[in-house]
């Protein structure tokens, strides 16, 4: 059995950049993301905190010189004639921010969210997580997948989630910032996101994941499961299972294959 504090052995599960973790349910899905290599990325609206990435708190501004901007940025790359005779004739600056205030929220929910921690030893998340323990964490080496993992970010935790003004032409990245912030009381997670310009399956390089943990109260028929997915998919992950923690703050493991 090893102390998950204890980084001086062959079988240490190393922490700290660039390593990440992920946890989850024991379902078929998991398992189908363990054998085909990707991580689902779901839209804000799947998140569990309504205040997570809600495009509520984002308006467009509504500076007289950031309208224009937005009317003539529109206008230069209209090329159909018939078109821009159209919006010539019926479109302004306070119309076209009135039409583009109605993007805001699809556009938000076009971003695919991944979800990851720093840490592996947080007791609340496999609880919530990982059902209770019964589920899984995907250990995975960031460096060894520099586009997959790309611009992947802490959270920021504030006391409260403040309103926000976007620039739609001027500052079009500043929206972003609405998805790596959370309030406090999330922030026992140490959550790292990962966003995409979609949502749902993108692959990972298999050689990315070093180590799967296996929840202490997860039932033989899924840690077969995993056991024989990682046996037929990878070569060089090992599994491990962690150990009934017998005192606060205290988390073990133990190996179960190690190829």
């Amino acid at each position: 059995m090893y102390s998950i504090f204890n980084q001086d052995h062959e079988l240490a599960i190393q922490m700290g950049r660039p390593f990440v973790f992920r946890f989850r349910p024991p379902n078929d899905n998991t398992l189908s993301e363990l054998k085909e290599h990707y991580i689902w990325f779901s839209d804000r609206d799947s998140l569990n905190d309504e205040l997570d990435s809600n495009p509520e708190f984002v308006k467009l501004s509504n500076n007289t010189e950031e309208q224009k901007l937005l009317y003539n940025t529109v206008a230069e790359n209209i090329l159909d004639p018939k078109v821009k005779a159209y919006f010539d004739k019926h479109m302004d600056a306070e119309r076209l921010q009135e039409f583009a205030s109605t993007k805001i929220k699809p556009f938000v929910s076009s971003f695919g969210i991944a979800c990851f921690t720093m840490y592996p030893m947080n007791k609340k998340l496999w609880n919530i997580y990982s059902e209770s323990s019964k589920g899984i964490c995907l250990h995975f080496d960031s460096s060894d997948d520099p586009e997959f993992f790309h611009n992947i970010l802490p959270i920021f935790y504030v006391s409260k989630i403040k309103e926000r003004e976007y620039s739609a032409i001027s500052q079009p990245n500043h929206i972003i910032d609405l998805f790596y912030k959370k309030t406090k009381k999330w922030s026992y997670e140490k959550e790292l996101r990962l966003l995409k310009d979609k949502t749902g399956r993108v692959s990972f390089k298999p050689s990315s994941l070093r180590n799967v943990l296996i929840g202490y109260d997860a039932e033989k028929g899924f840690i077969e499961a995993v056991l024989n997915t990682v046996k037929d998919n990878y070569k060089h992950v090992k599994v491990f299972q962690i150990v009934k923690p017998v005192r606060i703050g205290k988390l073990s493991y133990k190996p179960m294959y190690i190829p």
